[in-house]
């Protein structure tokens, strides 16, 4: 019940929520920019969930005359909205940090940021194992993409705790500079989670072990003795494959299309994420001298 994905994500937005109101005020309290800005970060990642619950509710339903290739892209569409708040957040944080530093701006952070700080680093890695663990039973992309956000928080507030430690111990400087990486770090992840996101729009093809693995799973079905195309097309964090297969010249209408269906059978089976496939037959044309069959 609690490695279930719908759950699992509510347990960790109830996790956000507590360490974003519980950072950011004892950050403000305690007079530390890098608790803060750990703070903000813990609040992307609460959309981030938030995003993914919504993914996870919309997806689900099922295609209809409007979308007949489902539903899937609201998963995307979050992701998109998330990562220009992310870039927007972390450039506001940045600019404050330097700004702070330019000045020579610098305060003594009180005990409660360090201990807030820790607590944070204990809580996240814990929340992006036990995340982690749902998404490989489920083999859910966005959980497993939430789990490396848990992840990436813990190492901020890790960047929090030098920072808070430095200005408390003789180096003040160190918790603006602290917050400035925190920012940065926050840039980059919404850079790249802008990047994938698009590139999803964009129907950029997976990587080639992927579309290996498709070519050889539609490969393996008896009765199928090429494949002479193939394109895999993302659809949110599932895919959806165009292929051709060459059969045998006098095989029938009927067992041309019965095969086709066992080939479409296989690949939602054996491969990771394929949802559909339209599987065009065509007659095999035995190759010429030179040439290598597919």
């Amino acid at each position: 019940m609690l490695l279930r994905p719908l759950v699992c994500t509510i347990i960790g937005m109830v996790g956000n929520i507590l360490l974003t109101i519980g950072k950011l005020i004892v950050g403000v309290m305690s007079h530390s920019a890098s608790l803060v800005a750990d703070g903000v970060h813990s609040f992307a990642d609460l959309a981030g969930d938030v995003g993914v619950v919504i993914a996870l509710k919309a997806g689900s339903r099922p295609p209809d005359r409007d979308h007949p290739y489902g539903h899937h892209n609201y998963e995307t569409l979050g992701a998109l909205a998330a990562s220009l708040f992310l870039l927007i957040t972390g450039a506001l944080l940045g600019k404050e940090a330097i700004d702070n530093l330019l000045e020579g701006e610098t305060s003594r952070p009180g005990i409660g940021a360090l201990f807030a700080a820790i607590v944070s680093i204990v809580v996240k890695e814990a929340m992006a194992r036990y995340t982690d663990i749902a998404g490989r039973i489920h083999n859910s992309p966005a959980l497993r993409t939430n789990a490396a956000h848990h992840r990436s928080d813990a190492l901020s507030s890790l960047a929090a705790v030098v920072g808070i430690t430095g200005a408390r111990y003789g180096v003040p400087f160190l918790d603006n500079a602290a917050a400035l990486a925190i920012a940065v770090w926050i840039v980059w992840m919404g850079w790249g989670l802008m990047k994938e996101n698009t590139d999803i729009l964009m129907e950029t093809r997976p990587d080639d072990e992927f579309c290996k693995r498709v070519h050889q799973v539609a490969l393996s079905v008896q009765g199928v003795e090429a494949v002479t195309f193939l394109v895999v097309k993302p659809r949110g964090s599932i895919y959806l494959a165009d292929i051709s297969i060459a059969v045998a010249p006098d095989m029938s209408v009927a067992k041309s299309h019965e095969l086709a269906h066992a080939v479409e059978d296989a690949l939602r089976e054996d491969v990771a994420r394929i949802i559909g496939a339209t599987v065009h037959v065509e007659p095999h044309q035995p190759p010429s001298a030179g040439e290598i069959s597919g």
